[in-house]
């Protein structure tokens, strides 16, 4: 990651956190009993990024956890353990997002699973990583060791 992705990223996270803490800051004027739901938010999404920096593939994390703040990319955890070419995955999240307009989901399994609504761009992903594919949806699985 260079210097201007690096404060692209720091960017993103402050605008996102004064974002919560103008969130906050509403709730405990307006509901007050809201703000344990709010916490409990933003407390699993914390735990979320946690778990995602644990499986040890930086750069796919920072991808994610970027566009996750941006509200471009949902992801799920399903292990406790990956082993990909983290470059690899990273450089075929940012070129997707960079390409595609629809909803996208990444699920962390035995490898990677990237559901993408929408038309998704040829040079992307290879067709050995398509798992099932029809006119709304695309499912990509990048396994493990690749």
């Amino acid at each position: 990651m260079d210097s201007e992705q690096t404060l692209e990223l720091l960017s993103t996270v402050r605008h996102e956190w004064m974002n919560r803490l103008q969130l906050i800051s509403l709730y405990a004027a307006l509901d007050p009993t809201k703000l344990e739901e709010l916490y409990e938010r933003y407390r699993k999404q914390a735990d979320e990024e946690s778990a995602l920096v644990r499986l040890n593939v930086p750069q796919t994390s920072l991808v994610v956890i970027q566009a996750n703040w941006e509200g471009r990319m949902t992801y799920t955890i399903s292990t406790d353990q990956l082993a990909l070419d983290d470059a690899r995955v990273a450089e075929m999240l940012v070129r997707l997002l960079k390409d595609t307009d629809g909803p996208i989901h990444v699920t962390f399994t035995d490898g990677l699973m990237v559901r993408v609504t929408g038309e998704v761009p040829e040079d992307v992903f290879t067709s050995a990583d398509v798992y099932e594919q029809n006119v709304e949806m695309t499912t990509f699985h990048i396994k493990e060791g690749k």
